[in-house]
């Protein structure tokens, strides 16, 4: 009978194990700030994104939405913009994104039973740093980044 007791315990922390890791698809804790970077911030979403197309149209739809506890909106896709050489700072903000090479960038990978969809860019107020903004499938979403030397 202790060896029954055993095997259900050793089983039920496994399970429970298995079901923090699968609702944590980023890792536990969130990434907290060093100089110029994080602290990361985590959203989610009702949404199901099934794709790098999926996820884009996520990008368009939420980036605007995903802010920092001071309210600045770091979803700022100025790397996947034609920037032309006299481009006054205005301008070069007010860009259309080419969201085709965008996509192309997309980095898919698989957490758990999970899908991740990963989208390196880089904010023109940050050279040379970059923010990466990651979705699951099911509707979870991280933003981290750095800004600044």
């Amino acid at each position: 009978m202790k060896k029954i007791a055993g095997l259900v315990a050793a089983m039920l922390a496994l399970v429970s194990a298995c079901a923090a890791q699968e609702g944590d698809p980023f890792g536990a804790p969130p990434k907290g700030v060093s100089p110029n970077c994080g602290p990361e911030h985590r959203y989610q979403f009702d949404e199901r994104i099934q794709s790098t197309r999926d996820f884009i149209t996520f990008v368009k739809k939420h980036g605007v939405d995903l802010k920092d506890q001071y309210g600045n909106r770091w979803v700022q896709l100025d790397d996947f913009k034609t920037i032309k050489p006299g481009m006054s700072r205005a301008q070069m903000l007010d860009a259309p994104v080419d969201w085709a090479k965008a996509e192309k960038t997309v980095v898919t990978e698989k957490v758990g039973r999970r899908t991740v969809y990963s989208l390196k860019f880089e904010p023109l107020m940050c050279p040379a740093q970059g923010f990466t903004l990651k979705a699951t499938d099911d509707g979870y979403a991280s933003l981290y980044g750095c800004c600044g030397k």
